[in-house]
């Protein structure tokens, strides 16, 4: 049994590891029970469970722990922006209460004692968890996120409410369903504002927060004016700036510009973005390291990204996630932005389980030939003079055979490849592996397989400069000279057709752009008017509900 010592007075001094009393100030000893054997262990979460208090404890006014984060990254920035652990504090009394008779305690023994103030009904008080004696709103303590932890608020000197916290990742929280109802798990927490209703029912994934189309998150980029020169100078290279989130000013980050080409674009046009997250502070904003900001100039729909990725995930084809950020920079309007999900460790590890693999960059005409390996950029994995690649490679100089169809499936997932062709035929996407362009290689360790992953999808659905088996790609080309392999391709792209009908993509582009309506005809630097905007959905729609019958009646024929 484990007794600790809590203040009733304000601002007392807490001395080494134990609290201690300076003067004749009154204390009271609360009984924190010790380790408890209903910690839950959020790793795979059971229902949650709290810790009641002991029956012989007297009854408190009803202040609550309502909301609780034991490992913060992006969750809530605190008074200060160094993101501490936190604790919400709820009255669910009929009274108003002195924060001066809250108090709290953990397993470390050192108490937070409250100070000035009162907490009215319905109201909430978010403290700091931080390990810092500050005073005020900072508690001497931090939470322990790795399982045996257990915190104590107490009123008036009298046990009010406890929580055996258990094992917690990162940003997830313990919520009471609505304000001080039954406990509950969320990657969504909400500090110092109303909890949901109901329990969280999706993902604890916290990326799910930023990949989705019910929200456009507004971003804001602060630069100096010599940030802004340099980036005009140099839009590709790097440099610090700092960065607002919805939950608060996230700090500094590593800023550049992007893409090449036809999207390119100079920091006084709309220029996309790549957000380094991690690499000064070293934490995750939402569970990520790294945002990309696509400025969608090739694109007039503003859902073209969002279609053709939703299609390839849905035949199991990796492929990003996308959302929708509304980026200020010093607090102007830049415009309407596509957030879409790098291809980075955290995307190879959600894919694959193993993002230790060699992972190539293939893009504008580079493709698999020997004279061309070398051009082929090794973004991730061991250098190992592309031999992994050479080995793909050496099957296919060997001639479209039988056996050789049969040694390169060995070497390269083909059901994942052919589905990625079947796809960029039912999206017209021209700009991908059917031109040797926008396509990754990753080797997946697990597997020896390579997986082409798809790139470069905002100019799809308008155009098609080829048939579903004329697309240029070497390793495509190969396979149809195969009997077995082009009827393996045929087969896919059929199923594909029934897939694409099934999403029902026209509908969802449409109502998606309703919603983004508003966004997209007052972004400031968007390169079309919106008569044109207008005619590019209603074409996109149209070619959604024709290209699978229209495809089908081709295979038919054949």
């Amino acid at each position: 049994m484990t007794t600790v010592l809590l203040l009733l007075a304000c601002n007392a001094p807490i001395v080494g590891g134990n609290s201690e009393v300076l003067g004749e100030l009154p204390v009271w000893t609360v009984d924190t029970g010790g380790p408890d054997s209903g910690v839950v262990d959020t790793g795979l979460p059971p229902d949650p469970v709290e810790d009641p208090p002991n029956d012989d404890d007297p009854v408190p006014p009803a202040v609550l722990l309502n909301e609780l984060v034991a490992k913060n990254e992006s969750t809530w920035p605190g008074n200060d922006a160094t993101w501490p652990d936190w604790v919400e504090l709820y009255n669910a009394s009929a009274r108003s209460v002195d924060v001066a008779d809250l108090a709290l305690v953990d397993n470390s023994g050192l108490p937070w004692v409250g100070e000035d103030g009162s907490l009215a009904p319905g109201e909430r008080l978010v403290v700091a968890l931080d390990g810092s004696f500050a005073g005020g709103l900072h508690a001497p303590f931090s939470l322990d996120a790795d399982g045996d932890e257990r915190l104590t608020l107490s009123v008036e000197g009298r046990p009010s409410d406890r929580l055996a916290i258990g094992a917690l990742r990162t940003d997830l929280a313990w919520a009471r369903y609505p304000d001080g109802g039954a406990w509950g798990l969320t990657p969504a927490p909400t500090p110092e504002a109303e909890n949901a209703e109901t329990p969280w029912s999706g993902n604890f994934d916290r990326s799910e927060l930023v990949y989705q189309i019910d929200e456009v998150i507004p971003l804001n980029l602060r630069l100096s004016t010599a940030d802004e020169a340099a980036l005009r100078a140099s839009r590709l290279s790097w440099l610090t700036a700092e960065l607002d989130v919805p939950e608060g000013d996230w700090g500094e980050l590593n800023v550049r510009g992007k893409a090449y080409v036809g999207s390119a674009r100079s920091y006084d046009q709309k220029m996309g973005w790549k957000f380094d997250l991690n690499d000064i502070h070293g934490r995750e904003w939402r569970g990520l390291r790294a945002l990309t900001l696509n400025n969608m100039v090739q694109d007039n729909t503003y859902i073209h990204e969002f279609a053709a990725y939703q299609l390839y995930r849905a035949l199991d084809v990796p492929a990003p996630r996308v959302g929708y950020s509304w980026l200020t920079v010093n607090g102007a309007d830049y415009g309407l932005f596509l957030l879409i999900e790098p291809v980075d460790a955290t995307f190879l590890d959600r894919w694959f389980g193993d993002p230790s693999g060699n992972l190539y960059e293939g893009a504008y005409g580079v493709d698999l030939y020997t004279y061309e390996v070398a051009s082929f950029d090794l973004e991730m994995g061991a250098d190992i003079g592309h031999t992994d690649l050479d080995a793909v490679i050496a099957v296919l100089d060997a001639g479209a055979t039988d056996a050789n169809y049969e040694a390169v499936q060995a070497l390269v997932d083909m059901p994942r490849f052919l589905t990625l062709m079947a796809v960029e035929a039912l999206t017209y996407h021209w700009d991908g592996y059917s031109t040797a362009n926008n396509y990754r290689l990753y080797a997946d360790p697990r597997t020896g397989l390579f997986t082409m992953i798809p790139w470069g999808t905002d100019q799809t659905f308008l155009t098609a400069y080829f048939t579903p088996w004329t697309g240029q790609g070497r390793l495509f080309q190969w396979c149809l000279s195969i009997d077995r392999c082009e009827q393996d391709y045929d087969d896919i792209l059929y199923d594909a057709t029934l897939t694409m009908e099934s999403l029902d993509l026209a509908t969802q582009i449409e109502d998606l752009e309703s919603w983004l309506y508003p966004y997209i005809s007052a972004d400031p630097r968007r390169e079309f008017d919106l008569g044109t905007h207008a005619a590019y959905v209603a074409a996109t729609a149209a070619n959604m509900r024709s290209i699978p019958p229209s495809v089908r009646d081709q295979l038919a024929a054949r």
